[in-house]
């Protein structure tokens, strides 16, 4: 499936895995993004209320995501199964 970034106008969100060390820093992110208090964000169910509240999509760019998944291990795919079920667009590069 082809995933065209240029189209998603709500909210980019760019996560690059060599500046990333903590979990708090990802929240933080998508509150920035979206747009909401960190507090509101600021664990895995609370993203996902947010991302499936919001009647525009999502799009999550995750630059070196290998090093992202090192980093925070088991975090990383509980991370990217709560955005696809969040009906988040990904790209992980």
């Amino acid at each position: 499936m082809s995933l065209n970034f240029k189209t998603c106008r709500v909210a980019k969100i760019i996560i690059d895995g060599a500046k990333i060390r903590r979990k708090d820093q990802i929240f933080a992110l998508f509150a920035v993004a979206l747009n909401f208090e960190l507090e509101y964000v600021a664990n895995l169910d609370a993203l996902y209320d947010a991302l499936s509240e919001r009647s525009r999509q999502v799009c999550v760019i995750i630059k070196r995501g290998g090093i992202l998944k090192l980093r925070l291990g088991k975090f990383y795919d509980i991370l990217l199964e709560v955005l696809r079920s969040g009906k988040a667009k990904i790209l992980i590069l």
